[in-house]
């Protein structure tokens, strides 16, 4: 054994590690498309943003804009074009480099060493190459908790989609109905002001107590004041929306082109939609893999209790001591004495040399072991605390599953209910409440009652149309609410109709 099988060793030991490591890449595309199927599926959208092809999104997003945006198509621009569920995706990409690395070998360690004697001669050459063997039983363990956790990564960013989507449509309705709002603000506006007309030409011949222009008056400012309202609060939703869509810094205009959806009664069977929302709810999906990647955390704590079990090859060239020099004249004198006569000194033959030589011990070979004892560290603690965490996660999971009934149950009654007070709106109160605006005209311009019955019963028509509008906007929320409980997704056989096209021209 010499220096040259030295660095050959450490050169094989490296190039082995390199080609090892070379092998282990982070490829987080194909999760980042299966994260956008699942979008696409449960929000019922085509183009989701994807990071190895974000340069199409501007161009994307600017098609959908021409032309104004219908509520579905502002969810498309959402899930293309937000900027905090566009950070979201990297998690995917660190889950996806965490479970790569979860899979490696821990890398062996190289020791060398050289001791030089301190009387000169050849140095002694150490040589120590160790690999931990807990890997072994370690990476399958850590490549399933990997696993999981990657997996409740995708399935938390696609529950983060769906929100999104709630909370784009949400304010997609309520933009509208605040633009529906100001439309009917405008016609209680015109309303009053045709009745100030026929109050003031009343007044002007004499027919009637100018008070009643004055009255009239200042109902129409009111109406005026809250035209001023509802206009500023629709100008503020739509910057709520912008900032939604990511379109905050959109250089161009651009506008939602789209009405409140009509309702479709009743709604399917209670207990049919809370199994769908079992079965369906990603962040139920989610945090069942959370509970899996808690017990198997708790698994790997057990196999910690030898933490280091490494084994190893060491070998070990000796020092020689350097021969002293030979003085051949004083050899010769003692051989001489010792002899009585003239004796030439006693040299070694190349056999005996080469048998002294195979005597000499110039290299140790051979295996080692290092196991770390759990004499007094057991894991005892780590492992207490993982079996905590896993009962925890479980117990959480069964919460979410209460969540997701109540949920569900409580959507389920604010969308019947919602539907059944816009049907009552438009079957009753409207119709009446426009009749006896009518009525009370007929008799005020008769002369059979002042004015204030004319503005008592104009005052109730306004409110109730608003109150319509409200109702409606409502029954939006809460469809937008079932659907979110529900996973993203109505079943087949759709309960409600969204505002999916184009208001009719």
């Amino acid at each position: 054994m010499n220096a040259n099988w030295f660095r050959k060793s450490a050169c094989l030991g490296s190039v082995s590690l390199v080609v090892i490591s070379a092998c282990a890449t982070v490829d987080p595309g194909p999760d980042f498309e299966r994260t956008a199927e699942i979008v696409s599926t449960r929000t019922r959208v085509e183009d989701v943003y994807n990071p190895d092809a974000e340069e199409m999104i501007e161009a994307k997003v600017a098609d959908l804009l021409t032309d104004g945006l219908t509520v579905d198509e502002a969810v498309r621009v959402a899930m293309l074009n937000n900027r905090s569920f566009q950070a979201m995706f990297q998690e995917i990409g660190v889950s996806r480099a965490e479970l790569v690395q979860s899979g490696l070998l821990t890398n062996p360690s190289l020791a060398f060493g050289v001791r030089f004697p301190e009387g000169g001669g050849r140095s002694e050459l150490t040589l120590g190459l160790a690999q931990q063997l807990v890997d072994l039983w370690q990476i399958p363990v850590r490549k399933r908790i990997a696993e999981f956790q990657l997996e409740q990564t995708i399935l938390r960013v696609a529950h983060r989609a769906t929100e999104l989507a709630a909370e784009t449509r949400g304010k997609c309705y309520g933009l509208l109905a605040l633009r529906e709002r100001a439309s009917v603000t405008r016609e209680n506006l015109e309303l009053l002001r045709r009745t100030h007309e026929l109050v003031r030409k009343q007044v002007d011949a004499g027919a009637r107590n100018p008070l009643d222009a004055s009255l009239v008056r200042v109902a129409v400012m009111e109406v005026e004041r809250e035209l001023i309202a509802v206009e500023r609060d629709a100008h503020t939703a739509e910057v709520a929306l912008a900032r939604v869509l990511g379109l905050s810094r959109w250089p161009n205009p651009w506008q939602l082109a789209d009405v409140l959806p009509s309702v479709v009664l009743p709604v399917e069977d209670e207990t049919a939609l809370l199994q769908l929302a079992m079965s369906e709810r990603l962040d139920a999906q989610a945090a069942a893999r959370e509970v899996q990647s808690a017990e198997q955390t708790l698994e790997r704590e057990y196999l910690e209790i030898f933490p280091n079990v490494t084994v190893g090859f060491d070998a070990e060239r000796t020092e020689n001591r350097a021969m002293p020099g030979r003085n051949v004249l004083a050899d010769t004198a003692r051989a001489s004495v010792a002899n009585g006569q003239l004796t030439a000194p006693s040299i070694q033959s190349r056999a005996e040399r080469r048998q002294a030589h195979r005597q000499v011990i110039d290299a140790m070979l051979g295996p080692s072991i290092a196991v770390t004892l759990p004499v007094w560290d057991q894991n005892q603690a780590a492992i207490a605390k993982a079996r905590f965490q896993a009962i925890e996660a479980r117990h959480r999971y069964e919460d979410l599953l209460d969540a997701v009934a109540e949920q569900v149950q409580r959507t389920v009654i604010a969308t019947k209910e919602n539907g059944r007070l816009v049907r009552f709106y438009e079957q009753e109160l409207l119709p009446q409440a426009e009749q006896n605006v009518e009525g009370a005209r007929r008799i005020y311009e008769l002369g059979e009652e002042n004015v204030l019955v004319l503005l008592d019963a104009q005052k109730s028509l306004i409110q109730q149309r608003a109150a319509y509008v409200d109702a409606r906007r409502a029954y939006a929320a809460a469809i937008t609410d079932l659907e979110q409980a529900l996973g993203g997704r109505f079943p087949p056989t759709p309960t409600t109709q969204s505002a999916s096209s184009r208001p009719e021209e």
